[in-house]
């Protein structure tokens, strides 16, 4: 409703595009350091009622909206920052957590927030027609946050109503109440970070591509008001929305395809960087303009499902609002940055750069990948050789039964395994050592197929 307007109704004030910039920086600022706390708060207290909390934190920001005092404004975006912290965090965090309360099959949840992002973008549809009517209606850039308003009065109720509350809570048993207080919750949630490389590898790739998106968000309204006429802000927020819901709609074919959006989500990164970089070349052509954005947005529809999924299978349950808001933390730093710089940065640099963090994106995925391939191989990793050197080591094996030889190492078939729908050879891990200096894993095929040979004999 009120997505196509923001910038609209700052310019309408009569602020500068620095100043603008300035308010936005306030909201991503506000985002990335009260959005840590937001997270800790719903994993403790409750995602529900932190769900609660954004409907009011968000009505209030709309309400300062009817302000054209700066400050109130900047209020404004700081309570819409900390509210953009919870929608992208404790809502989700809810949802995985009811889901799998009630034993749902897990390949449901992929389909729910599918269907989610379709909802959302249909939605999103109506509401930019209803944006723009109101709009008109009553002459005022403003009306489209009153209505808003409506809505999220309307969100609340329907959550106090009918949401069970959940917290965080871990799926298997280990956590104890130490952990629980908000401090514990967020030294818990770095700790999951060092322990685990692919959640720090997801983290990286989702603030890149969000990065990118925020700032196009920013951007797309003065780019296109360069090359058009009286744009129409809502029917071209309107078909970015219907391109976000044909990307989200094609998510459920796409994994059929593929067997996991970890195996095309590499693509999708290229293709977006591809989506924004070319109207920073082409720079005076408002139809490739348009249509690389749409390709942009279908990218969108396809990445909120699927970013989703693989958040839900690797980032654990007790801490996961605080992960995810700590995910936010580099995003909303480098949006912060970029906004910063726009006064020196030209309309075409900036959507270059947001390509340069699209293809960033595609590199730290590639390099998720591999940690899940090597992770993989850590589980499947061979017996070593005898410790006490090859004669001994014959005669001990005498007496030790065959059917435990063939258990101790697995067949020529096992160097490969199937990892998200790619198979991956040996090849893809380097050569560890164990505790006795021999070197197992992926890597180490060729010496295991000596020791495999020498069993046999």
């Amino acid at each position: 409703l009120q997505g196509p307007y923001v910038y609209a109704l700052y310019a309408a004030y009569g602020f500068s595009k620095t100043q603008i910039a300035l308010l936005f920086i306030t909201g991503f600022g506000a985002s990335g350091i009260l959005g840590i706390f937001a997270g800790q708060a719903a994993d403790k207290y409750g995602r529900c009622r932190l769900c609660c909390v954004y409907c009011v934190t968000y009505i209030v920001s709309c309400l300062t909206k009817h302000s054209a005092n700066f400050y109130m404004l900047l209020f404004g975006r700081l309570t819409g920052g900390v509210a953009t912290s919870i929608l992208f965090s404790a809502f989700e965090s809810w949802l995985v957590a009811a889901h799998d309360k009630r034993s749902f099959p897990r390949d449901l949840l992929s389909q729910t927030l599918s269907l989610a992002t379709l909802l959302n973008s249909s939605a999103a549809l109506a509401a930019a027609w209803l944006g723009a009517l109101v709009r008109t209606s009553f002459d005022s850039l403003v009306a489209p946050f009153d209505l808003a308003i409506v809505f999220l009065t309307l969100a609340l109720a329907g959550m106090v109503t009918m949401w069970p509350e959940n917290k965080g809570e871990q799926a298997a048993a280990g956590v104890g109440e130490g952990s629980s207080g908000a401090g514990g919750l967020l030294s818990e949630a770095l700790s999951v970070l060092k322990r685990d490389q692919k959640i720090v590898l997801l983290g990286l790739t989702q603030s890149c591509f969000e990065a990118a998106m925020y700032i196009f968000v920013f951007m797309w309204t003065p780019k296109l008001e360069a090359l058009f006429d009286d744009l129409p802000h809502g029917q071209v927020f309107g078909c970015f929305m219907a391109c976000c819901m044909i990307g989200s709609s094609s998510v459920h074919h796409l994994i059929k395809l593929t067997g996991s959006p970890v195996s095309y989500l590499g693509e999708l990164y290229m293709i977006a960087a591809l989506a924004l970089t070319m109207p920073a070349v082409v720079t005076s052509s408002g139809l490739l303009t348009m249509v690389c954005f749409c390709v942009f947005e279908v990218a969108v529809g396809i990445y909120w499902p699927s970013i989703g999924i693989i958040k839900s299978q690797f980032v654990p349950e007790h801490v996961r609002a605080t992960v995810y808001n700590l995910f936010r933390v580099p995003l909303n730093l480098i949006v912060v940055i970029a906004l910063a710089n726009l006064g020196v940065l030209s309309d075409d640099a900036v959507l270059f750069i947001c390509g340069l963090l699209l293809a960033a994106a595609a590199l730290f995925h590639k390099l998720f990948k591999t940690a899940i391939a090597c992770s993989a191989s850590t589980v499947s990793t061979p017996a070593p050789a005898h410790p006490h050197g090859e004669e001994e080591g014959r005669a001990e094996d005498e007496e030790v039964d065959m059917q435990e030889k063939g258990d101790a190492f697995k067949s020529p078939g096992s160097q490969f395994r199937e990892v998200d729908g790619l198979r991956q050879s040996a090849s893809v891990c380097p050569a560890r050592l164990d505790e006795h200096g021999l070197e197992s894993g992926w890597g180490a095929h060729t010496s295991l197929e000596a020791r495999r040979r020498e069993m046999h004999s």
